[in-house]
C-alpha cells in the first residue's frame, strides 16, 4: 500500500465526494430544526461516538492489513488534533475550548477537502474515514455557529496562533524523536498547492504567516458577516 495518495481537485471523484461531505453535513446541522429528538444533548454526543467509532475502526483496520505504525497512525496531524478537540465539544460544549476549535477546524477541514492528501493511502476504509475525519471539522463548527450561537472572541484568532506555536513546538519534538511527519513539520505535503512554498524548514514559515492570515481572515469574516 502506499502512503500519502493525493486525490486531484475538480476531478468527478473529487466532485462526488465534496457533494456528499457537503449534503450529509447539511442534513445533520439542519435535523435539529425539524426533528424534536435531535434536539437533545443526546444527538451530538451520539455524533461524537461515531467519530470516535470511525478512529477505532481506522486503526483496526491499519492493525489489520499490518500497514499501523507510530509514524502514521496517531491523531497528531492539525486535523487529527481538531477532531479529538471536536468530539470532545460534542459531548460538552466548552467556549474557550471552541475558540481554538473554530480556527483549527476552518483551516484543516477547509484545506483536506479542496486538495485531499490521503497520508495513510487510500486503501479501503482509509478513504472513507479521511472524509469523515475531515468533514466532520466542518460540520462540527457549522452546527456550534448555528446551535450554540458561537461567535470568535476578540483577539481569539492572534491566541490561537500562540496557541498552535506550543502544539508545533510538542508535536516537532515528537517527530525529531520518532522520525515521523506529523504536522507536516519534516518534510511538505505532496500536494499541487501554490501555498506550500520551499523545501524545509522555509515551507514552515509559509505555513506560520498563511495560519496567521488564515485565522485572522475568518475572524474578520465572522465579524463582517455578522
Amino acid at each position: 500500500m502506499e502512503n500519502h495518495v493525493i486525490m486531484e481537485p475538480l476531478t468527478p471523484i473529487w466532485w462526488a465526494c465534496i457533494a456528499t461531505v457537503v449534503g450529509i453535513i447539511v442534513i445533520l446541522v439542519s435535523l435539529p430544526f425539524w426533528a424534536s429528538w435531535a434536539k437533545h444533548k443526546y444527538y451530538t454526543r451520539a455524533i461524537a461516538i461515531l467519530l470516535i467509532v470511525n478512529l477505532v475502526i481506522e486503526n483496526t483496520y491499519a492493525i489489520w492489513i499490518g500497514s499501523w505504525s507510530l509514524k502514521n497512525n496517531l491523531p497528531l496531524h492539525l486535523c487529527g488534533i481538531s477532531n479529538i478537540i471536536g468530539m470532545i465539544l460534542l459531548f460538552r460544549f466548552n467556549t474557550a475550548l471552541a475558540q481554538v476549535f473554530f480556527y483549527f477546524g476552518l483551516t484543516g477541514g477547509i484545506h483536506a477537502m479542496i486538495t485531499p492528501e490521503f497520508d495513510l493511502g487510500d486503501q479501503g476504509f482509509f478513504f472513507y474515514s479521511y472524509f469523515i475525519t475531515h468533514g466532520s471539522l466542518l460540520l462540527i463548527c457549522s452546527f456550534m455557529i448555528i446551535h450554540h450561537r458561537f461567535r470568535p472572541e476578540k483577539n481569539s484568532w492572534l491566541k490561537t496562533f500562540v496557541i498552535i506555536q506550543f502544539i508545533a513546538l510538542v508535536i516537532g519534538l515528537f517527530n525529531w524523536s520518532t522520525g515521523s511527519n506529523y504536522m507536516f513539520l519534516s518534510s511538505p505535503p505532496i500536494v499541487d498547492n501554490p501555498l506550500i512554498i520551499g523545501n524545509w524548514p522555509w515551507y514552515i514559515l509559509v505555513f506560520e504567516a498563511l495560519a496567521i492570515v488564515h485565522f485572522f481572515m475568518f475572524y474578520k469574516l465572522f465579524r463582517l458577516i455578522k
